[in-house]
């Protein structure tokens, strides 16, 4: 009897024993339900993302050239923060000329911008600069939708003659396809400089031909009544502003 008891009591620390050396083998140590707390821990490392910021910027084109940049801040997911920055183009021009008040003062016209260049004059009859070869500055500056003012200058030597027609703009013709011109008439005063100083009646005419949205070139008659008929043909080529 002694020998039964005894052996019972044995067995049961023996087993006590066992059960305690699998509970501190285990990863989970004396925690009951350990695949129940694990998979939540691992679930709630997985949902929890952390975040940063990045700065997103871009630009705006608003009018007159002026540019205004925004930036915004948007959550993304853990990784290096990242700035976008927006480019802009810019292509340099001439500004055209403008009043007190910031609005132009000469303007296109139906026939075309109003440009500014240089040419030459080829002289038909007479004995000024008209009728004869001479550099000239050609300019076109418009005034209203069909009116426009052309000074020019033609020189030659020591002295210079100016050219200072009123004209009217007629709409662009396209009698060949794609081929565009645009013609005008006008008159207005011609002034001769020099050892003998003399003004005269200005009778002209001819052709604005765009050669692209920069250029324009320009064929022209010119008739000056001055000390003698004078008659020449202007070919030039203007920038556009």
């Amino acid at each position: 009897m002694k020998f039964h008891l005894l052996a019972g009591i044995t067995l049961l620390v023996l087993g006590n024993s066992i059960t305690e050396v699998e509970a501190q083998n285990s990863a989970c140590g004396w925690v009951k339900n350990c695949q129940t707390i694990t998979n939540k821990k691992q679930s709630a490392e997985s949902t929890t993302t952390p975040t940063s910021l990045k700065k997103v910027e871009s630009s705006i084109q608003l009018p007159e050239g002026k540019v205004s940049t925004v930036a915004t801040l948007t959550a993304v997911p853990d990784g290096s923060a990242a700035t976008l920055k927006g480019s802009t183009n810019s292509v340099a021009q001439i500004a055209p000329p403008t009043d007190s008040n910031g609005n132009r003062i000469f303007r296109a016209t139906r026939s075309g911008p109003s440009f500014l260049g240089v040419g030459a004059n080829f002289g038909l009859s007479g004995d000024g600069n008209v009728g004869d070869r001479s550099l000239v500055i050609i300019s076109k500056l418009g005034l209203t939708e069909t009116i426009s003012v052309r000074p020019s200058l033609l020189l030659l030597r020591d002295f210079v003659t100016v050219l200072l027609p009123v004209t009217y703009d007629f709409s662009p013709q396209e009698p060949f396809g794609d081929f565009k011109f645009s013609p005008y008439l006008g008159g207005g005063v011609a002034i001769n400089t020099g050892s003998t100083n003399s003004y005269g009646l200005l009778l002209t005419g001819g052709v604005d031909i765009p050669l692209s949205s920069v250029f324009t070139i320009n064929v022209a008659a010119n008739l000056a009544f001055l000390n003698s008929t004078d008659l020449g043909i202007v070919v030039g080529i203007g920038y556009n502003f």
